[in-house]
């Protein structure tokens, strides 16, 4: 197992409403089995993976795959804004 620190901005923190209770409670910590990805995570927060996935940034770096995690990896999640005038 690996243990990360999700952190949310931008509203993401919304997501977490909807968490199981256990999953709620241990945040901003976050168990993954090993060989865990982003996308892993994610569909934990039960956050979207497709088309309207936040940013994600892995200890400071942003990244658009959906990479591997590590023990003591921080993510921030960020929600994306889309629209504006025309």
């Amino acid at each position: 197992m690996i243990t990360i620190e999700v952190r949310f901005f931008g509203r993401m923190e919304l997501f977490t409403r909807r968490l199981p209770p256990a999953v709620q409670h241990d945040l901003p910590r976050v168990q993954l089995p090993d060989g865990a990805r982003v996308d892993d995570l994610l569909r934990l927060l039960q956050i979207p993976t497709g088309q309207g996935r936040p940013l994600v940034s892995v200890n400071r770096f942003y990244q658009r795959d959906n990479v591997p995690l590590k023990d003591g990896d921080r993510v921030q999640l960020l929600r994306t804004v889309v629209g504006g005038a025309q």
